[in-house]
């Protein structure tokens, strides 16, 4: 059995339904032949049934209402629990993960007995608390439809599995059969993604099975978890017009293996092709004047045209605020400046901070944390500005009154030195990302909301991970030179030596030189 965890990563949940028609042999015909297929194209997929218990579920009064279409469908696919333990088997020992949505609380029992590896709540089912409060006495991972169900309601549903500590995911569903393109409401699952950014989306499709676009724009959103309706049309059984056969099937997992290809990485990868073409259109640096030996290259000795030459200093990798060019020897008017005719001298420490107050923007943004310009900024490098993205912080001062207020920002991967304050108190709260933090010879690992109390006199250092932390810092008066480090090598480092001041960070006002 896969991790619980990771369950939901990247998962196909393919529903049988009714679509067994009571026939255990026809339901074992379905699951062999979508085997073949989730094998041949090595996914991971569930097999989804639905359990009623009949005999509790539809009142006595209706068991022969012959005009209620529901009630006979249900009635004439019937199966035994036993028979659908028997399917429950036959899948574990095919290695396909099990699922099951019950309309009762008695099936959820047989859930639990059965040992299904999910457990899904229908859309019509997810405001029946009932249902909803007897399935959260179990652990088993749990997959929640939402068709017809408004974002309070959707709000109720979150807070309550997040409160019962449950390993949950919403499916966003359109609970038309067939759904045309009109009613799908897509972008909805971008904005569950934002609504909970710590729940995995996907998308419960009932549109018709010939029909790829809804689940192309569902991937490109976000969407990770993907619901069909299966069976397969025979001589005896018919199929509805919104289950996928397996051919059928297949069109959709290649459809869906064409856009994970054009979708890449979340990280952005710069292909060679792409800098190839690009660097044939790219302009050259020329001398617009004859220029001496020794000479400073500056707007009024250079200018730029198309096409660049072999060796020559592209535009692109041209400026004259982060970097000195010294021509070597003399170089004649209209001459292409190609790499060996100059010397370059980076203004490097300044160079570098720019380009971390660029990254702190972005790590910002991501999180979704608004930082009005204004605000001061202490860059703390204690081994200097080349190694601050492995060591050093971000502090952007708030507050600092009878009591003052900090956001710290940490880089990817970046490191805190172990340290102590004599005199200030402080509280951290996680805001985004996750804080490894070590506070008197124990270590916590912190999550978004959680808060860490740190004590006058008490040594700690703190790290974060590949995905970079913010956190708030609240403390008693903010003092200058209250920070004693365990190593004593930043201790005699004057404040200014392994801080970079910045005033109204937003516009880049330094009030000292970048430091060496």
């Amino acid at each position: 059995m896969l991790n619980s965890k990771s369950i939901f990563d990247n998962l196909f949940v393919l529903d049988l339904a009714n679509n067994h028609f009571g026939d255990l042999k026809h339901a074992k015909y379905v699951i062999d032949n979508f085997h073949r297929v989730i094998k041949s194209h090595k996914i991971r997929a569930a097999i989804k049934f639905q359990f009623r218990d009949l005999d509790s579920f539809v009142h006595k009064s209706e068991i022969n209402n012959k005009e209620n279409k529901y009630v006979q469908r249900f009635l004439s696919t019937k199966l035994s629990f036993e028979k659908f333990f028997e399917l429950r088997n036959y899948l574990k020992k095919k290695k396909i993960l099990s699922a099951c949505t019950p309309f009762d609380e008695i099936s959820i029992n047989h859930i639990e007995k059965m040992k299904f590896d999910i457990l899904k709540i229908a859309s019509v089912s997810s405001n029946e608390w009932p249902l909803i409060e007897r399935s959260a006495e179990n652990n088993i991972p749990k997959l929640i439809s939402t068709g017809g169900k408004s974002l309070d309601m959707i709000d109720k549903i979150v807070s309550f599995f997040s409160h019962k500590k449950q390993n949950f995911a919403l499916m966003h569903c359109i609970s038309i059969y067939p759904s045309p393109n009109e009613t799908l409401q897509l972008n909805v699952i971008s904005d569950l993604l934002k609504r909970y950014p710590d729940v995995k989306v996907g998308w419960s499709t009932h549109e018709e099975p010939d029909n790829y676009l809804p689940s192309t724009i569902a991937k490109s959103l976000g969407a990770t978890i993907f619901e069909k309706h299966i069976g397969i049309k025979t001589s005896k059984y018919n199929l509805n017009n919104y289950s996928t056969n397996p051919n059928q099937f297949i069109k959709y997992l290649k459809n869906l293996e064409d856009v994970n290809k054009s979708l890449g990485k979340t990280s952005k990868i710069i292909d060679k092709n792409e800098t190839n073409t690009l660097s044939l259109l790219e302009r050259g640096v020329y001398a617009k004047r004859e220029i001496k030996k020794n000479t400073q290259l500056n707007k009024n000795n250079v200018y730029f045209a198309f096409p660049k030459k072999k060796n020559q200093i592209s535009t692109n990798d041209f400026s004259f605020k982060s970097k000195s060019y010294i021509v070597n020897q003399d170089i004649k008017k209209d001459q292409p400046i190609k790499s060996n005719l100059i010397k370059v001298k980076k203004t490097q420490s300044l160079n570098l901070i720019t380009s971390y107050i660029h990254k702190v923007k972005a790590i910002l943004n991501y999180a979704k944390i608004e930082l009005g310009s204004v605000f001061d900024l202490e860059i703390s490098h204690h081994y200097g500005v080349k190694n601050f993205s492995k060591y050093g912080c971000f502090l952007f001062n708030c507050v600092n009154r009878g009591y003052a207020k900090k956001i710290i920002v940490l880089f990817p991967n970046q490191k805190h030195p172990m340290h102590k304050h004599n005199l200030k108190e402080e509280t951290f709260q996680i805001l985004s990302g996750v804080l490894y933090s070590e506070l008197d010879g124990k270590e916590k690992i912190l999550y978004p909301g959680d808060t860490q109390v740190v004590m006058p006199g008490v040594w700690h250092r703190f790290k974060t991970d590949k995905n970079g932390c913010i956190f708030e810092e609240v403390s008693s008066t903010h003092y200058n030179n209250d920070s004693i480090y365990q190593d004593t090598k930043i201790n005699k480092l004057a404040r200014e030596e392994r801080k970079t001041f910045i005033k109204s960070w937003g516009t880049h006002e330094l009030t000292l030189d970048a430091p060496k």
